[in-house]
């Protein structure tokens, strides 16, 4: 596949089939991902990967900790406020994904629910947590953003199905419970990822891209 025909498929996956990936698969995607460009060739990723009953004990703790209220306390600052053509466009995305289920305006529970199936893991088999040193800030999250772009198209190109999460950045500490990610890092997001179910409607919906036209200033 190559890397403009993965773009076009990619898409965010929120069900997954249980089947689990063979870990050499696994380890094989990994290897071509650390391939990724990186700062002075820094490589400031570390990533860790949780399956079978780990992941299910840390998906009841991450549902517990949501469903209570308990309030979200990110390593990295989440955005401030989404305005102008970013909250129409998020809008849009949550629309989208709420008609995809049936949910409809005002049905508080059930959007509830949707919401913390980001902490179900969207049933994946697998999940991985992405993670920076303090020591190198922005430059370091920069690098690891490069890193989780590499990783969803390279799955991508492999028939594996991904969605990268920041929602489950939320609770870095009860993460840091089932995880060993060290004091010193930043939690960035995690990615769940596995064979979607193709069949399933909140899999069917695509969002739309911004023309060119409106993102990019040509000088001659």
């Amino acid at each position: 596949m190559s890397v403009q025909k993965a773009l076009e498929g990619r898409f965010s996956c929120r069900k997954f089939a249980e089947t689990p990936l063979p870990r050499t698969v696994i380890n094989d995607l990994l290897k071509t991902v650390q391939k990724t460009a990186s700062w002075c060739n820094t490589q400031p990723w570390s990533i860790d990967v949780i399956s079978g009953e780990s992941l299910k004990r840390l998906s009841d703790s991450l549902i517990q900790s949501a469903s209570r209220g308990d309030v979200p306390n990110p390593d990295f600052d989440f955005p401030e406020q989404y305005s102008g053509v970013f909250r129409e466009r998020r809008k849009v995305c949550g629309l989208q994904l709420y008609d995809s289920v049936g949910i409809q305006k005002g049905e508080v529970e059930k959007t509830k629910e949707q919401s913390l199936e980001n902490f179900n893991f969207f049933s994946a088999p697998h999940a991985l947590f992405i993670s920076t040193p303090k020591e190198l800030g922005l430059y370091g999250a920069l690098d690891c953003g490069l890193y989780i772009s590499s990783f969803m198209l390279l799955a991508q190109d492999l028939g594996i199905n991904t969605i990268a999460q920041a929602a489950v950045a939320s609770y870095p500490d009860v993460i840091r419970q089932h995880v060993q990610i060290d004091i010193n890092r930043y939690l960035l997001c995690g990615i769940s990822f596995g064979y979607g179910e193709e069949s399933h409607p909140v899999n069917k919906y695509r969002t739309e891209r911004e023309s060119i036209e409106n993102v990019a200033v040509f000088y001659d």
